[in-house]
């Protein structure tokens, strides 16, 4: 398996893996999300900028020049009611189902916390739905806490 940052060639494959995470998104939590037209989940515009952006990271894991695995990150230097410090908001990570538990999103993960030390970030955060059950058991194996609730209540 190769890891390496995004480029632009690769958008066509990257849109493949967007629309299944998109529709796992959609299949979990039908009363929120909402099918997208491909060109919609992830416009190539908004790609190609993200990947010159000096305060993002774009990740790919590639078998035999096939992207099973994407990982994308945000640095953010918060401010407000907050401490001034830089973190790092993992954004989107997506490991195709016939490559889980081989070690791919652990990878992608470890990509993203080095880049992150370079950074000088001092913490790493990200969010995850609560019935992506196998996702929260990948980030607490990974040695990521619980910070903070998000609460509903359907009327």
């Amino acid at each position: 398996m190769k890891i390496r940052k995004l480029i632009e060639s690769d958008y066509d494959m990257v849109i493949e893996l967007y629309k299944e995470l998109d529709e796992m998104h959609v299949q979990a939590r039908p009363d929120y999300f909402v099918y997208r037209d491909k060109d919609k989940i992830y416009p190539k515009d908004a790609f190609v900028h993200n990947l010159s952006y000096p305060g993002g990271l774009d990740v790919g894991a590639f078998e035999n020049e096939q992207l099973v695995g994407i990982v994308s990150a945000t640095l953010w230097e918060e401010s407000g009611m907050v401490k001034d410090v830089k973190t790092v908001c993992l954004d989107n990570i997506y490991v195709l189902p016939t490559h889980r538990r081989n070690g791919v999103a652990t990878r992608l993960f470890a990509e993203v916390e080095l880049w992150a030390k370079e950074q000088g970030a001092i913490r790493l955060d990200l969010h995850t739905w609560d019935f992506n059950k196998d996702a929260i058991a990948m980030y607490q194996a990974m040695g990521m806490t619980p910070q903070r609730y998000v609460f509903e209540k359907k009327l």
